[in-house]
């Protein structure tokens, strides 16, 4: 058991979709609330609600794209960060149903199945390690945006997404000249809008920025950067008000447009917010949410989180299907015999499930290839 699993909900614009709103009043905050998958929707050998772990590759960072151009399909793609023992590489996995991902620990008991690596360091510019993966579907083509120590790069793939070949050199690297950005960028969010620009949003330092491009490689910065950063503190609480889950640092955006009915374009942004600041050694996180309409201008917040489970929950990623949405989240393990609450834990990736009110149906066997 998990020790403590509390999902909370604090939308103050909530709206319905295909809502047109004006500016950005009336935006309509459609993510979440969610909710932790339950024993009765994973495989029975898995530890609910986590869908890829094992504490020796430590999978964190996810990436969820989706395997099918059906809307109605639950089959996932998850593009994940993890050890080989040495350095940070990018690994790639698959569920046909969302939840049953193949390498997770239960499925690899036998270490038969290990979700096989697609990208590792092997340029100068990025370090030993790699991090922050970002998946998308670009016509016939998967590119993968990842983050190294020089900057942002990007690989793309024609067999889908099974193996990759990187541009030359970083495609978006840190501007010394920004006061904001004290650490390299990470944590990309790269999607298509729907008149098929390009949009990136990326972490530095403790805020969110955005970069825009017609091609996905050469990237200029937006103006008004960040468009997102942390929460004021509030100087006088009102009984029973609480500080913004927020005012440490926003970080590890997951950047969600989509088109309106009213043919507005909406913005959607899941994130990780602290309450400390970068560097302090103990701190809590959570999952906020944030929306605009539009390709330009800051975000909206909305009020308090839309997943909070206390467990160092970060680096969200958002799959969507006609069966609702599916979160997948970085948070630490607990629940099994090797450890139990209280003990020592590591990252694994975690998946939560919307609308709360509805049950996913019988889980699918494990996949019997990534």
């Amino acid at each position: 058991m998990r020790p403590l699993v509390a999902i909370v909900v604090l939308l103050s614009a909530c709206g319905t979709i295909g809502s047109s709103g004006r500016g950005d009043a009336n935006l309509p905050f459609v993510a979440g609330p969610y909710r932790d998958l339950t024993s009765d929707e994973e495989q029975a050998a898995n530890i609910p609600p986590y869908v890829l772990y094992a504490d020796g590759p430590l999978y964190r960072e996810p990436s969820a794209l989706a395997a099918s151009s059906d809307p109605s399909s639950a089959s996932v793609l998850l593009y994940a960060v993890a050890s080989d023992g040495k350095h940070d590489v990018l690994v790639r996995s698959r569920a046909d149903d969302g939840r049953s991902f193949y390498g997770t620990s239960e499925d690899n008991a036998t270490g038969v199945h290990t979700p096989p690596v697609v990208l590792r360091a092997d340029q100068p510019w990025e370090g030993g390690d790699l991090s922050g993966p970002s998946a998308l579907t670009v016509g016939s083509e998967t590119w993968l945006y990842y983050a190294a120590a020089g900057g942002i790069g990007l690989a793309k793939s024609t067999d889908g997404g099974t193996t990759f070949v990187k541009t030359s050199g970083p495609v978006f690297a840190r501007d010394l000249g920004a006061s904001w950005e004290f650490t390299p960028p990470r944590a990309p969010s790269v999607a298509v809008f729907p008149d098929g620009g390009f949009h990136m949003l990326y972490a530095a330092g403790d805020a969110i920025g955005e970069a825009a491009s017609d091609d996905g490689i050469a990237w200029m910065r937006v103006s008004g950067n960040p468009v997102l950063a942390p929460s004021a503190p509030l100087a006088n609480l009102a009984p029973g008000q609480t500080q913004p889950f927020d005012t440490g640092q926003v970080t590890d955006p997951c950047l969600a447009p989509r088109l309106e009915v009213s043919g507005q374009t909406l913005v959607r942004v899941l994130y990780a917010g602290y309450d400390q600041a970068l560097g302090v050694a103990t701190r809590t996180s959570a999952i906020g949410f944030a929306a605009r309409f539009g390709d330009r201008g800051p975000f909206v917040k909305g009020v308090g989180t839309v997943y909070s489970v206390g467990l160092d929950e970060t680096a969200p990623s958002l799959f969507e299907w006609g069966g609702g949405q599916l979160l997948y989240v970085q948070e630490d393990f607990y629940g099994s015999a090797l450890h139990p609450p209280g003990t020592q834990t590591y990252p694994s990736i975690a998946g939560a499930f919307a609308p709360a009110s509805e049950t996913l149906g019988a889980p699918l066997p494990f996949p019997s290839a990534p």
